[in-house]
């Protein structure tokens, strides 16, 4: 069993994780950038915008975080608590001997490249190591994603190289460049 809240407070930013309830904050963040966040992850841009599809995905990635299976945070500026400015997710936890997940991000490209993506990760990171046990955190980047990758090998993270064929993106499999954070204790 593990313990984590469904929110935290870094020095600008508050991490939530959101239910049903929160449709409408939800439809309004990928009102904006849904377009843009299908060429990076597998989104119908029509249907991320349709309040059914959110409200059956909040809620089911709200079950997923109570059974300890995932964990997604919306990021919100401390000062706005209800406009979502990015997601943060950890997937695809596996405890046991293999102690690891997957993370994934997305911003709305307003707050891009003002270091609020590396705040929510360093301190999310850490949390799902210390909470939740994980030893080791990957990420698939696309090759041409410069921005993504810089920002995670300032977080410690270290490429290990490329993943043919990761991702089936707009008709056609995509190559991806996977990067792991380890912690060593």
């Amino acid at each position: 069993m593990y313990v984590i809240s469904t929110e935290y407070q870094t020095d600008r930013l508050s991490l939530r994780v959101l239910n049903e309830a929160d449709t409408a904050l939800v439809l309004s963040f990928y009102e904006h950038g849904a377009a843009e966040f299908s060429r990076y992850e597998p989104l119908d841009p029509l249907l991320a915008q349709r309040p059914d599809f959110q409200k059956k995905v909040l809620h089911a990635e709200y079950q997923a975080f109570i059974h300890g299976q995932m964990l997604r945070f919306f990021l919100f500026l401390k000062n706005n608590p209800m406009q979502i400015i990015g997601t943060l997710s950890y997937r695809s936890i596996l405890h046991g001997a293999y102690q690891s997940c997957q993370i994934g991000y997305k911003m709305d490209d307003r707050f891009r490249r003002q270091g609020y993506c590396s705040e929510a990760i360093a301190f999310s990171d850490q949390l799902v190591h210390t909470a939740l046990s994980i030893h080791r955190i990957f990420a698939l980047v696309q090759p041409d994603n410069l921005p993504s990758s810089r920002m995670l090998t300032g977080l410690g993270y270290q490429r290990e190289g490329l993943v043919r064929d990761a991702i089936f993106l707009d008709g056609a499999w995509h190559d991806h460049e996977q990067y792991a954070r380890i912690f060593r204790d």
